[in-house]
């Protein structure tokens, strides 16, 4: 069985899209969404598209209320998305397909290059890059891409390990390093980018905050050399 596991804060302008698109493609047995206490029609829009809904009383951000969902959700396989993909979501059958034949117990998606988008300087990435790197001798294209498929057990034993934006650059080094399998794939998915106004570098100083303290939890950590 194969769960959907998405969060969503203020979605309202593309959650039904991305139900809708995940729905009518048929991958997935059933679709959690988690309202991190929405100020708009996130929660109506994502139960009338005909996902299973969760609310929470209050903001417990994106790592936490994955938890939540990962907790009520039956599947062996746990889907990870954004809430913003929209019709994009309908392309998530190449994260699951390496998981499904074995090939890896984690998959991270890799989205095409847009020129031109975006507003920032790269600096997080180059960051989360840079430790992933140090800890595991991997050098990753997607460090902090929140799009992922794998199996239960990679859930169960990583992911209470990082917090806040730094989350998926701590559950990939902390994978790697228990011996899992992680591979990126191309998929063919878009979602809203962080613009350069004021919000949007406050946005990235956040996340720079996070990744930062997510490698410094882990300096100490070296994944063992690959077979």
């Amino acid at each position: 069985m194969i769960s959907a596991i998405i969060p969503a804060y203020n979605e309202a302008a593309r959650i039904g899209q991305t139900i809708q698109a995940l729905s009518t493609a048929a991958l997935v047995d059933e679709i959690i969404v988690i309202d991190d206490a929405s100020s708009d029609e996130t929660s109506h829009l994502a139960a009338e598209a005909g996902a299973s809904v969760l609310r929470l009383p209050g903001r417990g951000g994106k790592r936490a209320a994955q938890a939540i969902g990962v907790a009520r959700s039956r599947g062996e396989v746990l889907l990870l998305l954004d809430a913003d993909l929209g019709a994009t979501a309908a392309n998530s059958g190449p994260l699951l397909a390496p998981v499904l034949t074995d090939d890896c117990d984690m998959s991270v998606g890799v989205f095409p290059s847009y020129p031109g988008r975006g507003g920032g300087m790269g600096l997080v990435v180059r960051l989360a890059r840079w430790g992933i790197h140090r800890c595991c001798g991997v050098r990753m294209a997607a460090p902090l891409s929140g799009q992922r498929a794998l199996r239960r057990t990679v859930w169960d034993a990583v992911a209470g390990n990082a917090h806040g934006f730094g989350s998926e650059v701590g559950m990939t080094i902390d994978a790697l390093c228990a011996g899992f399998r992680v591979l990126e794939v191309p998929v063919m998915m878009d979602h809203r980018v962080t613009q350069n106004d004021l919000r949007g570098r406050c946005h990235r100083a956040r996340q720079f905050r996070d990744v930062a303290r997510t490698l410094w939890a882990r300096r100490a950590m070296r994944c063992p050399p690959a077979d």
